[in-house]
């Protein structure tokens, strides 16, 4: 069949048209190899090939398997991609398709084009990789890094004239505990004259093909999460072309469809699917593609996804529901209905569901344990926990007795402490003491030592983290994935450890733990900055790993996919919900004003330590929550600097985005995190976000994430200065954002509908919150937000609150108030109308009108 060829232009010097094949996925034979990074080097090399095993031209799918890439034993078809405006391959999103929960193992994958200079001649290109990279220039190979993590190379090759082919293969370890993108960027920064793309396809109609490409390309979301009654619709921009039929799916990762539709797509509008509540709970895909008959008998192999996630029968409460014991049951039931989850089976044993108990699913997780797979320590407490709690049991699957007793005395209880983050080390440590106490004369194969000797180590290590945490905070602090983490192992710690001290210890960490919690939390959602955000729970309380704890404990979150936490603490023989807490977490005051410091990395005094310094104003209305001037202009990673919170999707933040990825493994990514770090002060309910990015930033903007969708109105105004501002109403609560180079709500692409983009290297962002009770209607609100005075400078600004006061912050300099600083940095360990307590102090109370609890920290 002949091959025709379809033109593409470079993207400022960047190569956005590929083929893809892969990834390809080599098992690891130890499995150690993931936490030693030389021995990931010595792997890398080992596998690598001088050549690409590319034996045949790749083309976009036709009828020839002829055309399937094939190396040993691993065959991959060729598909097309394009990039966004990051400019990367993106290999991740191939892995999250086709393996959504892989072992660890290496990974590799192919991209494919060829390139026509307008003459013969040398060029130059550079090179972005997360991980080793080959380049092959008619299959000559012209370039190999070999290392991890980013880094970009320049190379120079000589160009014929007509066609060249490039081929890249690019590598990464996936499924693991670090996560690096598995992903590469090429860019032609000098060539012979224009140099024109041309992808080989064996699609016979091509003007089809590509005006399918127009339509699927014009296609959005306007919303990343569909709850209860809504639909995942996708809408289509304006645009020349004609209707057209498209095949869309609503399906799951792994491929289960839930919807199906033909759909005429005219452009300007829309096509909604199912109710989120006729979907699975958890990450869905939306696979547009053409009718049947053109796709697989014609071959038009052409398609684009879209990822979202669906809440499906979970509904979010806002004001507190039920009693504990309810809430309890409710818990555990909702956990025994999710599938696929380790702790969903531990809420079956503990309902008495045994029939229901999938062992197979048990047996995998302690595979993935051996394998040292990402959510190893969690997923062993976990299988401890239900071994202690039921093992006895008759009911108990026997199949798991010789394979955990087996994983545990394998398992690595050190596994690198000075790397892991703080709360998997407290995981390890609950973990050891566990399987030494099941074990006590037993030989542990990696130490070499009895379980005595694991309970007495794993008890002085725990002793010292509680400890730490006890007199000098959280080093993740407010973090999601984390709090849930520590609760996870704080309860089994409570619960199953045979050690009084220990215990008592432990009791006093949870408290504090709740406490901050209450504190920071509005109507169940964690909703200021966190020390270590996941990609998911940044776009809203829906997704929060501690959504199903504060549902629990106050009657107000959501029943999500996140069960450690909560079922942990529901399967608690004698926990008792402590009624202060409660009345912090659901307190209703006008204001709220809350400070605190947390010791992130220790020294022999508070003067040594380095610190963060975090606010959090709540009203009956909205949280706004920061961390203060924390490492500004320093590389980020998953730090969430500040946020809005008016309601469990109504979120609002600016960042640094450092690419367009959105999975764990881009950290800092497109929402999570920043590229950079910004200067942040916050003075009750005002906040002000300075960016200052490098010269050669790799995205050139900074953006506020905007959930349109949310809202229950929202618009964007001029000020007299000219100054576009965005305005959010959500209940009874009102926010007002404005940026000092402008900012624009992106109708179009990934971020349609929730995203405000300002471009420039510097810039200033400016927050304020109101409330009903105090500035009137929202169209009032407005008014006086416009009125209001503010002058910006390069990397400054001067402003009047709705308050009256007077702001001046910058990325140098004190915040000042009225002309007088306010302090960012040395605020002690908590201050609120609740609790005044010095860091490092040896006790700690906690006030209410009707309570008091006093917590013996030393």
């Amino acid at each position: 069949m002949p091959v025709s060829y379809i033109t593409y232009a470079l993207q400022n010097g960047y190569i956005h048209q590929w083929l893809v094949a892969g990834p390809q996925t080599l098992t690891l034979d130890n499995p150690d190899t993931l936490f030693n990074a030389d021995a990931k080097l010595r792997l890398a090399q080992r596998l690598h090939t001088e050549n690409s095993g590319i034996t045949r031209q790749p083309v976009e799918p036709g009828p020839l398997p002829e055309a399937d890439l094939t190396i040993g034993d691993y065959t991959g078809r060729w598909a097309y991609t394009t990039c966004a405006e990051d400019h990367f391959v993106d290999g991740d999103s191939l892995l999250a398709f086709t393996a959504p929960d892989p072992l660890p193992h290496y990974a590799r994958a192919w991209a494919y084009i060829e390139v026509e200079p307008a003459q013969a001649g040398p060029a130059t290109l550079v090179l972005t990789t997360y991980g080793p990279a080959d380049v092959w220039i008619n299959d000559v190979l012209c370039h190999r890094y070999t290392a991890f993590g980013f880094h970009q190379d320049s190379f120079t090759v000589d160009l014929t004239e007509g066609h060249n082919a490039i081929a890249v293969r690019f590598e990464q370890f996936a499924g693991g505990p670090d996560k690096l993108p598995h992903a590469f960027a090429l860019r032609f920064v000098d060539a012979p004259g224009d140099v024109r793309l041309q992808l080989p396809t064996l699609i016979t109609d091509v003007n089809y093909r590509n005006k399918l490409e127009r339509i699927f390309a014009a296609a959005y979301l306007d919303r990343d999460v569909f709850v209860w009654e809504e639909r995942p619709t996708l809408y289509w921009a304006e645009s020349k072309d004609t209707p057209e039929e498209a095949l869309i799916r609503l399906q799951t990762p792994a491929g289960r469809i839930y919807a199906e539709s033909l759909a005429t797509v005219v452009p300007g509008d829309k096509w909604p699917l199912v109710q989120a509540h006729q979907a699975p709970q958890g990450p869905l895909r939306i696979i547009v593609m053409p009718p049947i008959k053109a796709y697989y008998d014609e071959n038009t192999r052409i398609r684009r996804t879209f990822s979202l996630w669906g809440m499906g029968l979970a509904r979010y409460n806002e004001v507190p529901e039920g009693d504990y014991a309810k809430r309890r049951m409710d818990a555990l039931q909702h956990a025994a209905r999710c599938e696929g989850n380790l702790f969903g089976e531990m809420a079956k044993m503990a309902l008495g569901m045994w029939s229901g108990v999938e062992t197979l699913l048990l047996l995998q997780h302690i595979e993935r344990i051996n394998n040292r797979a990402a959510g190893s320590a969690l997923h062993l407490l976990g299988l401890l926990g239900m071994q202690y709690r039921w093992g006895d049991a008759p009911e108990f699957p026997k199949a798991l007795e010789g394979a955990l007793r087996a994983c545990l005395l394998n398992f690595d209880y050190d596994q690198h402490l000075d790397a892991v983050p703080e709360s998997e080390q407290l995981l390890l440590h609950t973990c050891e003491i566990l399987a030494g106490q099941l074990y006590p004369k037993r030989k542990f194969k990696r130490s070499g030592q009895t379980g005595e000797w694991h309970v007495a180590q794993g008890k002085r290590r725990a002793m010292a983290w509680l400890r730490a945490r006890a007199m000098g905070g959280f080093g993740e602090w407010d973090s999601g994935p984390a709090f849930e983490a520590d609760l996870t192992a704080l309860a089994h710690l409570i619960d199953l450890v045979e050690n009084e001290a220990l215990w008592e210890m432990a009791t006093v960490v949870l408290d504090k733990l709740l406490f901050t919690i209450a504190l920071n939390s509005f109507h169940g959602v964690l909703g200021g900055t966190q020390g270590r955000a996941n990609a998911a729970s940044v776009l809203g309380g829906w997704l929060s790993p501690l959504g199903d704890v504060m549902r629990l404990l106050w009657g107000m979150g959501i029943l999500n996919q996140h069960l450690a936490g909560p079922v942990s603490l529901a399967c608690m023989e004698d926990y008792e919900l402590l009624p202060l807490l409660d009345e912090i977490a659901t307190a209703a005051s006008d204001e709220l004003w809350n400070r605190e410091q947390h010791i992130l990395t220790a020294g022999d005094d508070a003067h040594e330590a380095r610190s963060v310094n975090k606010v959090t104003y709540r009203t009956p209305d909205y949280l706004l929550g920061s961390a203060q001037d924390y490492r500004p202009g320093a590389p980020g990673t998953h730090e969430h600097i500040w946020q809005a919170t008016l309601g469990p999707g109504a979120v609002v933040f600016t960042n640094h985005p450092a690419n367009s990825g959105m999975t764990e493994a881009h950290a800092p990514g497109f929402w999570r995190g920043n590229g950079v770090l910004p200067r942040v002060a916050q003075w009750k309910d005002v906040l002000i976000a300075v960016y200052r990015l490098p010269d050669d930033d790799w995205m050139g903007f900074t953006h506020a994430y905007f959930p349109t969708a949310a809202f229950d109105a929202y618009c964007v105004r001029e000020d007299a200065q000219g100054r576009s501002w965005a305005f959010v109403q959500k209940g009874k609560g009102y926010l007002a954002l404005t940026a000092a180079h402008g900012l624009t709500l992106m109708t179009q692409g990934p971020g349609a509908y929730r995203e405000l983009r300002s471009p420039g290297q510097h810039n200033v962002w400016l927050c304020h919150m109101g409330r009903a009770a105090l500035d009137g209607e929202f169209e009032a609100f407005q008014e006086s937000v416009l009125a209001l005075p503010v002058r910006f400078d390069d990397l400054a600004v001067t402003l009047t609150t709705l308050r009256g006061e007077t702001l001046t912050f910058g990325w140098e300099g004190s915040l000042l108030r009225n002309d007088q600083p306010e302090p960012l940095a040395g605020f002690k360990h908590y201050e609120n109308p609740y609790s005044v307590t010095e860091l490092r102090a040896p006790q700690m109370e906690i006030r209410s009108e009707n309570y008091l609890m006093r917590l013996k920290l030393a």
